[in-house]
């Protein structure tokens, strides 16, 4: 949209186009840096839950901390090999007792989008159980270093399998 300078267009005036930047309230771009910051629980239905861990780097090892609130007993149990990528540590009550907190680990192992479901299962009623799906966004070697989400802290880097590091002359 072109406008004049002075509000009114005279013949002769170089006229100039404005562009105007909408910028949201400060308090709610405040509220989207504290949103991203954070891992997302989100409760699907009452025995599935999606946890976004946003972007994270490949052949790195994380350990995830974060708390779910559940109907399961205070005791849980879990398989500890359910999957190769995703392995559950620790589910300890919340303090509210509303929940529990969770320790896990999340190997980084393929780039682009990893999907990983981790089950908690009531240690006094078996037919209640959680499923956690793990969603996160990997990053490519040489792709970036990604600010991880409060909760996440990278504990290892794996070797990388196809490195010009090695001292094998080839062929």
């Amino acid at each position: 949209m072109a406008h004049s300078d002075r509000g009114g267009s005279h013949q002769g005036e170089d006229t100039k186009t404005h562009h105007h930047a909408h910028f949201q309230d400060h308090r709610d771009q405040d509220d989207l840096n504290a949103h991203d910051s954070q891992i997302l629980v989100d409760y699907v239905t009452h025995d599935k839950i999606n946890v976004r861990l946003g972007f994270l780097q490949i052949h790195h090892v994380y350990q995830v901390c974060f708390s779910i609130e559940d109907r399961l007993s205070e005791d849980v149990r879990f398989d500890p090999l359910q999957t190769l990528n995703a392995k559950i540590e620790s589910a300890n009550p919340s303090e509210d007792g509303r929940g529990h907190d969770l320790v896990l680990t999340f190997s980084a192992a393929k780039e682009k989008i990893m999907q990983e479901s981790v089950t908690l299962h009531s240690q006094t009623d078996a037919s209640q159980s959680v499923t956690l799906v793990l969603h996160a966004r990997v990053l490519g070697k040489g792709k970036g270093t990604p600010s991880l989400k409060k909760g996440v802290h990278c504990v290892r880097v794996d070797c990388d399998e196809e490195s010009d590091a090695s001292d094998w002359p080839g062929f």
